[in-house]
């Protein structure tokens, strides 16, 4: 029993100079949140939109020119074969040309009164275009966890709302 007594004072007196030695010690609490409070992010996005409208558009018919140009042609060969016809040596040639230059001419000029008249008329077109519309809203982006901690408030930031908060408190002598 003495011997049992001895180590116990022998065991407190190691304690005790460990602990008068010491200069501190940490330790982690944990303290109730007395608030959490959420906070929004606003988010914009784009949303597209067709917009539809109908339009009168002028559609030319008639009056394509083809006679002329037929004229042309036929006024040419024509006028080419009766100047070929006058002359002789190297005045045929130019008789020729002369005679293909006026049946041109002439040719284009009588085509030209066969041509149709051009007419305008109207069709209707439909025309889309594409129109963005900006949409807000707001969603939660995390909480604002409030406690406090020997008179002193402590706010923490987290993605959901806590029940406690941890605090690492330093205890010195």
């Amino acid at each position: 029993m003495i011997m049992k007594k001895k180590n116990t004072l022998i065991l407190a007196l190691i304690l005790g100079t460990t602990v008068l030695s010491a200069e501190g010690f940490t330790t982690t609490e944990y303290i109730k949140v007395s608030s959490s409070n959420p906070i929004y992010a606003t988010i914009s996005e784009e949303i597209p939109t067709q917009q539809c409208r109908d339009v009168q558009e002028a559609v030319s018919s008639g009056g394509t020119g083809n006679a002329d140009v037929v004229g042309a042609v036929a006024g040419g060969a024509l006028g080419g074969v009766l100047g070929h016809q006058i002359g002789g040596g190297k005045g045929k040639t130019a008789a020729t040309i002369g005679g293909a230059v006026l049946g041109v001419l002439a040719g284009q000029n009588v085509g030209s009164k066969y041509n149709t008249p051009q007419t305008t008329s109207y069709q209707t077109v439909r025309r889309c275009e594409t129109v963005y519309t900006t949409k807000s809203h707001q969603v939660v982006d995390g909480y604002l966890n409030i406690a406090k901690f020997k008179g002193k408030e402590i706010r923490i930031q987290s993605d959901e709302p806590l029940k406690q908060i941890p605090v690492t408190v330093t205890y010195s002598y």
